[in-house]
């Protein structure tokens, strides 16, 4: 359960203030009561001391003149309990309540007891016996009767004060407490916010708290933090930039190594055929090796000055095959390999980078030559490649599939082929297969490859056109 930060402030300090507030109320409650108390047995004791002392008749008329004197009403009862006098106006009435009571024989003993009733009023009742002042032998009893609403009265003008503050003072902590909770939640909504904002990829700062506390501080760290974040970024961007560049180089070392040994094939061939008398296409062939090399070393200076969109467009992967098929094939029959290309009868359609996925197609028919002439130089016959473009019936994609009779990469390399910088070649530097995978998923496609029939296949699915896709 989520606990705001505000009532996690608030809650204790109110329960504190709260419960102090109840203690200082308990205790000044019951020390009002016992000061009142007090006072009025104080002030009853002193009335009766005085009656007690007089020598005149306790009649109605003097009993009356101290009752207003002590606040009190007196009842001076016989030995039978019937009224003598009263200080009532009225007729005092049952005075059944006031029999049986306890009752002081000194004025200094005189106490308030139990509560009573008389008339309709609540009394809290205080007794004296007194002697006969008619000269008889028979004793007489003088209630003192103190109203109960003027006792509570008394008590609580004692109590509210302090009660009063302390419930102003409670209120005033509730409301700092309050002001104060909603500040710090205020700011720390508005720093969840930001940093919110930092996770999904905004680093701008946040804004600084005018209060210098720790809300402050906890802005400046997030701040300081997002400037961080900006610099990691910019070096992690650097340090990319730097890697892709290196890979980039290699891998224009590994395609101008490619194209100039076709020039050197085609050269070699010239000179052979030049011996014969006809015509020979082979100067054609080194003149298109060299356009190949030039159009690879264009392609990589643009790729090494970052173009942060790929040239994508409607490609035809029939005629874009057929291509480099013609630009390879002098080499491979100079090595003694028969270069099968099957070419569908429909053109086949693709969006995609012509230059980056001829360079992924390229990569691997030169790999699967060379495959098939280490296989030739080893068993003394001729290898092959075949070169097929196969539509995908589950989905709509288009396969190039390209096979050579070469031996396959080791076991050992099974599982990490594609990742740069592995090759089973003395010469390789292992960029050819892991460019070549990048290509096909960056056009949304996918590379694998597999061993069918002593023949290794390289798999390479490329989604269609939408065009395409719907003819097919």
């Amino acid at each position: 359960m989520r606990l705001p930060i505000r009532y996690q402030f608030m809650v204790p300090l109110i329960v504190v203030a709260l419960a102090s507030l109840a203690a200082i109320s308990a205790y000044y409650a019951r020390r009002a009561t016992i000061d009142t108390r007090t006072r009025v047995e104080e002030q009853l004791q002193g009335v009766a001391a005085v009656l007690a002392g007089s020598g005149f008749p306790l009649t109605d008329a003097v009993l009356h003149d101290m009752s207003h004197l002590a606040g009190a009403e007196f009842v001076l009862v016989n030995s039978r309990g019937l009224p003598v006098a009263s200080s009532h106006e009225e007729e005092v009435g049952n005075v059944d309540s006031l029999s049986g009571k306890p009752v002081a024989k000194h004025a200094e003993e005189v106490s308030l007891g139990e509560v009573v009733e008389l008339n309709g009023v609540f009394y809290y009742l205080a007794s004296l016996q007194m002697a006969d002042r008619r000269g008889g032998d028979s004793t007489q009893v003088l209630h003192m009767l103190f109203p109960q609403g003027d006792f509570n009265t008394a008590w609580r003008a004692v109590f509210l004060p302090p009660l009063l503050v302390g419930m102003a003072t409670v209120l005033a902590v509730v409301l700092t407490t309050q002001f104060i909770a909603a500040r710090i939640n205020r700011v720390l909504g508005q720093l969840g916010t930001e940093v919110e904002r930092l996770a999904d990829g905004d680093f701008s700062p946040v804004e600084v708290p005018e209060v210098k506390d720790e809300t402050q501080d906890l802005a400046i760290a997030v701040n300081r933090t997002a400037q961080r974040l900006v610099d990691y970024e910019a070096e992690t961007r650097r340090t990319e930039q730097m890697r892709t560049l290196g890979i980039l180089g290699s891998g224009l070392a590994h395609e101008m190594r490619n194209a100039a040994t076709g020039c050197r094939m085609a050269v070699e061939l010239h000179r052979e055929v030049c011996q014969s008398e006809g015509d020979d296409d082979s100067l054609q062939m080194a003149m298109q090796q060299l356009q190949l090399m030039e159009r690879q070393l264009q392609k990589y200076l643009r790729l090494g000055k970052r173009s942060d969109r790929e040239q994508k467009s409607l490609v035809d992967l029939r005629e874009l095959v057929g291509d480099l098929i013609g630009l390879v094939r002098s080499s491979a029959k100079h090595a003694g390999i028969d270069l099968v290309w099957q070419p569908p009868a429909d053109p086949t359609q693709a969006m995609a980078d012509p230059e980056q996925l001829s360079q992924a197609v390229m990569n691997l028919v030169l790999n699967a030559m060379d495959a098939a002439r280490q296989r030739s130089a080893t068993t003394g016959t001729n290898g092959y490649v075949r070169v097929e473009l196969t539509r995908d019936s589950a989905c709509p994609h288009v396969k190039l599939v390209v096979s050579d009779s070469g031996d396959g990469p080791p076991d050992r390399l099974s599982e990490s082929l594609f990742e740069p910088f592995v090759s089973d070649k003395p010469e390789g530097v292992g960029l050819g297969l892991a460019v070549t995978r990048d290509i096909a998923e960056n056009c949304g496609g996918s590379l694998t490859w597999h061993r069918v029939d002593n023949e290794t296949q390289f798999v390479m699915s490329i989604p269609l056109s939408n065009e395409a896709a719907d003819h097919a």
